[in-house]
């Protein structure tokens, strides 16, 4: 990644890396969004602004069915926000890698609202191979192509509504959570792992106990837990930190 010595070159970069894996699912899981959107009574106007404006499946989700439920406006934006709280860590973890980028830190909150679990962890991943001054391209490349994807998912779900089963638009939108998990499972950094696989146990029994507040719930014990224990465990979990 160090050869990428223009922007063009980085923009394409980017481009060709989301062109596989990142932008199939996120085509695929917004054809699930679409259709989604369509059976609650959104214009496919509506459902295409939704994915550009808000661009997390999670707060797409609420704004769909709080909208089809009729509730009022202030109630849909704290839905969405309260959806798409995870970006903040996220935005947090990621921010360092554009520290040494020239361009203007007003960028920052632009670069913010295009983030999403695939540029997340591209960034994070081969941000440090790139030469700082190249980053904002591969990342807007990567970023504007992962959108694009979604976008047309969402078009063709929306018009392929009628003659697409409610259980398969459903498995489209759980791909990406599920992808997300695969790369999370991925590591062999033990902290991060213990959490993913204490998630996975406690998940289902909170889901049982308060579909409300399980997932909430399931984050907030099992990444303490996971942090708990690694400080507990020094012996176990003070280990150098390695990405299969």
């Amino acid at each position: 990644m160090k050869e990428l010595k223009t922007n063009p070159r980085a923009v394409l970069a980017g481009i060709r890396n989301a062109l596989g894996v990142p932008a199939l699912l996120l085509f695929a899981a917004m054809t699930g969004f679409g259709s989604f959107a369509q059976e609650q009574g959104l214009s496919l106007y509506m459902s295409l602004l939704s994915t550009i404006l808000i661009w997390g499946l999670p707060g797409q989700v609420v704004h769909v069915e709080l909208y089809g439920m009729g509730a009022p406006l202030i109630a849909v934006v704290l839905g969405v926000a309260g959806a798409n709280a995870r970006f903040m860590p996220m935005t947090l973890s990621m921010m360092p890698v554009f520290d040494k980028s020239p361009h203007n830190r007003k960028w920052n909150y632009f670069l913010a609202h295009l983030i999403s679990i695939n540029t997340w962890t591209e960034m994070l991943t081969k941000g440090p191979e790139i030469r700082a001054d190249r980053r904002m391209a591969y990342f807007l490349g990567f970023s504007f192509t992962c959108m694009t994807a979604g976008i047309m998912g969402v078009l063709q779900g929306y018009i392929l509504f009628e003659s697409m089963p409610q259980t398969v638009s459903l498995c489209f939108v759980f791909l990406v959570p599920i992808y997300f998990g695969l790369i999370m499972s991925n590591t062999v950094h033990p902290p991060y792992l213990l959490a993913f696989v204490l998630g996975c146990v406690f998940g289902p029994p909170m889901h049982l106990l308060t579909p409300e507040w399980g997932l909430v719930l399931t984050g907030l014990i099992t990444g303490t837990l996971a942090y708990l224990l690694r400080h507990r465990l020094p012996v176990l979990f003070n280990k150098k930190e390695v990405n299969a």
